[in-house]
């Protein structure tokens, strides 16, 4: 059965973006590596929120170049009004009824393959609904100081994790960890 894993990568202080909503300092030092790949090679569908999709400035480009070629399922109020470019493995589904509608679709695309949600807010929504099994996490290098909060906004929720791995390569760290159903 698809497994859902929320993967982010961070400052060390906890945030996604910098103080200008940029992510690039974070991406600097990003190596992928052998856990990384195998995990993009067993992702069945993405589950993304509108900022992060809208991060691309050609939403055609997801067609062309995103590193997971996959049915895409955007978080989001509001569709655009032209659909952008898919092709035979990347579509793209627009859900305006919430994490669970995305995750069940996501899902049932998956098959036997994993979910990946990707997005701070389509992660803290998918860590209150209690839908998450996995959650990896990358630590680059950088204190920001400023940004956006991957785990802001989870005051009232209590997450216990058990560390499943940890991969370190020369400029970061990575840990990947089960979330305890309770």
């Amino acid at each position: 059965m698809a497994k859902v894993c929320l993967g982010m990568i961070l400052s060390l202080d906890g945030y996604v973006n910098d103080r200008h909503g940029g992510m690039e300092k974070l991406y600097d030092s990003f190596e992928p590596n052998e856990a990384i790949e195998a995990a993009m090679a067993n992702t069945g569908a993405v589950v993304m929120g509108r900022n992060s999709f809208d991060e691309s400035e050609d939403p055609d480009a997801y067609a062309d170049d995103y590193e997971f070629q996959a049915p895409l399922f955007v978080l989001t109020h509001r569709p655009p009004a032209k659909h952008p470019k898919e092709n035979d493995n990347l579509t793209i589904t627009f859900v305006t009824d919430g994490i669970e509608s995305a995750i069940r679709q996501a899902k049932e695309a998956a098959g036997e393959k994993d979910v990946v949600v990707l997005g701070a807010d389509a992660g803290q929504q998918l860590l209150k609904a209690k839908l998450a099994d996995e959650l990896q996490v990358a630590f680059a290098p950088i204190i920001l100081g400023q940004g956006l909060r991957l785990f802001g906004h989870l005051e009232d929720h209590e997450i216990h994790l058990e560390k499943l791995r940890t991969i370190e390569t020369a400029q970061q760290v990575e840990i990947w960890y089960k979330v305890i159903k309770e």
